[in-house]
């Protein structure tokens, strides 16, 4: 009877790994499948604007893949949004501005596109790409290492003078929300080793499963 007790004790001791493992492989695959089915359904518009201004001046992509690089163009009419801006801040009420802007806005601005998960080529304030008649463009490259839903920030760094004074405003421009797909065989093809270690461990406990039971009277 005790050998017969202490033998269900060995057995379940060695299945535990096994069905622990199962859980952790199988359970964020899951998890992040119906995460991105949800995402899917409500991320409906990807591109924000932060201020009643054309978006056709931002080129974005409707869907991406993980790990496959896209590209979010900026091609802006600096003037025109520099006296769109001014003429807002000529017309707030006092102890009013849009994002804390005072004074005047000059047509010459840097962009910056900030994340927190994607990969970014370009950090940073920068200076156009091109610039004729004050029409400017910015080109960033962005890989998506993770899936699901992910977002970025356009920013435009207003160079703005009051008082006599210079400064500098960090404005955001955009928002835009992703939903990126899962790309399976590209993270198998990444994380090869790690899945072949995962795959080796319960090879291993079954083995020695089998030479436990093979040792048995």
């Amino acid at each position: 009877m005790r050998n017969s007790e202490s033998e269900s004790g060995n057995n379940l001791n060695l299945l535990l790994p096994i069905a622990l493992l199962a859980v952790l492989l199988i359970v964020p695959f899951s998890i992040n499948a119906l995460m991105h089915m949800l995402a899917a359904k409500r991320v409906s518009s990807p591109l924000i604007m932060k201020i009643p201004f054309d978006s056709q001046t931002i080129s974005i992509p409707e869907k991406i893949k993980q790990y496959q690089d896209f590209e979010v163009t900026l091609n802006l009419d600096t003037n025109q949004l520099a006296r769109f801006l001014n003429e807002i801040v000529s017309t707030a009420t006092e102890g009013t501005s849009i994002q804390g802007i005072i004074g005047t806005v000059s047509p010459s601005m840097k962009a910056e596109v900030v994340s927190e998960v994607f990969k970014i080529d370009k950090l940073g304030a920068q200076d156009p790409l091109s610039a004729y008649n004050n029409n400017a463009k910015w080109r960033w490259l962005i890989t998506p290492e993770t899936s699901g839903t992910h977002s970025l920030k356009l920013q435009l760094h207003l160079s703005t003078q009051h008082n006599g004074k210079q400064t500098t405003k960090v404005f955001d421009f955009a928002e835009a929300n992703f939903v990126v797909e899962a790309n399976m065989s590209e993270w198998l093809n990444r994380n090869a080793v790690w899945v072949m270690l995962f795959l080796a461990i319960p090879a291993i406990l079954i083995w020695k499963l089998r030479q436990h039971y093979a040792k048995q009277p």
